[in-house]
């Protein structure tokens, strides 16, 4: 784990296969945050333990799920184009007609040479977000990553944030996406008690007192502080996140922004 302050703000970023030794060595917070969180989201530090190191296959089941349905709402997700060649499964009429020799039509994968895209979703949320929202939203977030990696390179990071307007602490760790390892991402990225016991509670270590706020500002901040650069923000969830209302619709407007347009040909 990685601690980095500027002024007010402390950071703490890690790798995703960190987060079991940082949660187990920080039980005073865990603990605490097991009280705080209590049938809002937490779990029993050692459970926590055993499913943030072999994942959920119960969330990966649900992302399956979400993402069957999302093929023929999502075309450019196929990541396919329709060109002209010689040989192929449709005829061009007129460029047959003109004696054009590429008069077929065929299918292949479109290569991309594009820039590593670095995102950051603030999973901070309000005791008056329901779990279920959470989990919704989280279910969307993997299937953007499972879209994204087929197009371009992707380091996505997920965090949270608490600060009583004095100081503020961010905990924020990195999903591994070459490979992606759908178990463990699910848990990391969906779960609940990511966010609302680990996350917190790797906040508060890093101030070593109980935060209650968040810093509206993290998202503007945190890409300087640490130096990603260019970096994608996703702020955090509220009652009509379009991440929740409008999946699909979110899905397609950050992949035409990011990846590209609709399938060409």
């Amino acid at each position: 784990m990685k601690r980095i302050t500027t002024e007010r703000d402390h950071y703490a970023l890690m790798d995703a296969s960190e987060i079991v030794a940082v949660a187990d060595a920080n039980r005073k917070w865990m603990t605490h945050q097991e009280g705080v969180q209590a049938g809002n989201g937490a779990m029993r530090t050692n459970e926590f333990l055993r499913r943030a190191a072999l994942g959920d296959e119960s969330l990966v089941a649900r992302s399956e799920e979400f993402m069957s349905g999302l093929e023929d709402q999502l075309p450019l997700t196929r990541g396919w184009r329709v060109v002209d060649d010689v040989v192929g499964a449709v005829p061009n009429v007129p460029s047959f007609l003109a004696g054009h020799p590429q008069h077929m039509r065929r299918r292949e994968r479109v290569a991309r040479d594009s820039a590593p895209l670095t995102i950051f979703v603030n999973l901070t949320s309000s005791m008056g977000i329901p779990q279920d929202v959470i989990l919704r939203r989280g279910i969307v977030l993997l299937a953007l990553v499972r879209m994204l990696v087929e197009h371009r390179a992707v380091e996505l990071w997920v965090g949270t944030n608490l600060s009583d307007g004095r100081v503020s602490a961010t905990a924020a760790w990195r999903i591994d996406t070459t490979p992606l390892d759908l178990a463990r991402a699910a848990f990391h990225v969906s779960a609940v008690a990511m966010s609302r016991l680990f996350g917190y509670a790797t906040a508060e270590m890093l101030v070593d007192q109980h935060l209650s706020g968040s810093d509206s500002q993290i998202e503007k901040k945190i890409g300087a502080a640490v130096g990603w650069g260019e970096v994608v923000c996703v702020p955090p969830v509220d009652l009509y996140d379009p991440m929740v209302t409008d999946p699909v619709g979110w899905l397609r407007r950050v992949m035409r922004q990011y990846v590209g347009g609709e399938e060409e040909g």
